[in-house]
């Protein structure tokens, strides 16, 4: 009645847990095996009725229009990326290494810092200085491009 054996075993679950709350309802003399059967029933109905409402259909022109919308931002991600590597190579090559270790390096500012010679709080400062630049870099390159 389920098709996802974890939601089958969380509905066992909430099955025993409402059988063990209820117990003092089970009356004598009646079948116990049928009795926790038409709860576990009722927990499936529950849990069904929730899965269908939950459902989302989003129409064909939906779908296109959402497809497009990617397509669109993929184009213009592809946009900014070609001027981010330009403006990298415009950089100075103290700032270009700082990127590097940095970024590209998955290093920590802590960590890139070591690496240099330097204080944190120079790293953090020059960083700054270099993202500062890099924005308008790219700002400027993405309005030349229209």
């Amino acid at each position: 009645m389920v098709p996802n054996l974890a939601d089958a075993e969380d509905l066992l679950q909430e099955t025993c847990s409402i059988m063990w709350r209820k117990f003092d309802q089970f009356e004598p003399g009646t079948e116990f095996a049928a009795w926790g059967i038409s709860i576990a029933r009722y927990r499936v109905l529950t849990y069904r009725r929730k899965a269908a409402s939950g459902r989302v259909c989003f129409n064909e022109k939906l779908l296109h229009a959402i497809a497009d919308a990617a397509a669109d931002v993929s184009s213009q991600s592809d946009i900014r990326l070609s001027a981010l590597q330009s403006c990298l190579g415009e950089l100075r090559e103290k700032d270009r290494e700082l990127i590097r270790l940095r970024y590209f390096a998955e290093n920590t500012t802590k960590q890139t810092a070591e690496q240099l010679g330097r204080s944190a709080d120079s790293i953090y400062k020059s960083l700054n200085r270099v993202q500062d630049s890099l924005l308008w870099c790219i700002r400027r390159s993405l309005q030349a491009e229209g």
